[in-house]
C-alpha cells in the first residue's frame, strides 16, 4: 500500500465522518460564452460539501490579497466534466451556489493532487 493509497483512505474515512457537518451545494460547470460574451453554464450538480460562510482577508498563493466570503471542502474526488478549453474538474468560471444562495466567484481552487488520477484527493474552494 502506496502513500496515495493511504491518503485516499484518510479522505475516504474524514467524509463519512463530517457527513453530518456537510451542507447541499450546486455547482454548474461553465462551458463556453454567448453571443454577448457572457457564460454558459452545463447541468449543475448538486453534492455534499464543508461549507464556512465568513468574511476575512486572504492571500492568496500570488500573493494577491482578496476578501474571502465563504470556503467549500468537498472531501472527495470530484469527476471530470469534459468541456473543452476548461481547468477540470472545478474551472474558476463554474457557478457555485451555497445553501444560503450566495454564488460569489470562485477565487482559487486547490488540492494535494493524486498520482494516479491526476486529480486532487479533495477539493477547497474560496469563493469572494
Amino acid at each position: 500500500m502506496g502513500l496515495d493509497s493511504i491518503i485516499r483512505s484518510g479522505i475516504a474515512l474524514a467524509d463519512k465522518v463530517v457527513t453530518t457537518l456537510q451542507d447541499t451545494i450546486t455547482i454548474a460547470p461553465w462551458t463556453g460564452s454567448d453571443s454577448q460574451g457572457g457564460p454558459t453554464y452545463g447541468t449543475p450538480v448538486s453534492m455534499l460539501a464543508v461549507v464556512e460562510e465568513k468574511q476575512f482577508l486572504r492571500r492568496l498563493g500570488n500573493g494577491q490579497e482578496v476578501t474571502q466570503k465563504a470556503q467549500v471542502t468537498i472531501p472527495r474526488p470530484i469527476a471530470d466534466n469534459g468541456t473543452a478549453n476548461r481547468r477540470e474538474p472545478v474551472d474558476p468560471r463554474d457557478l457555485v451556489v451555497l445553501p444560503s444562495g450566495y454564488n460569489g466567484p470562485i477565487l482559487d481552487v486547490n488540492g494535494v493532487t493524486d498520482p494516479q488520477t491526476h486529480n486532487p484527493y479533495m477539493f477547497v474552494i474560496i469563493l469572494g
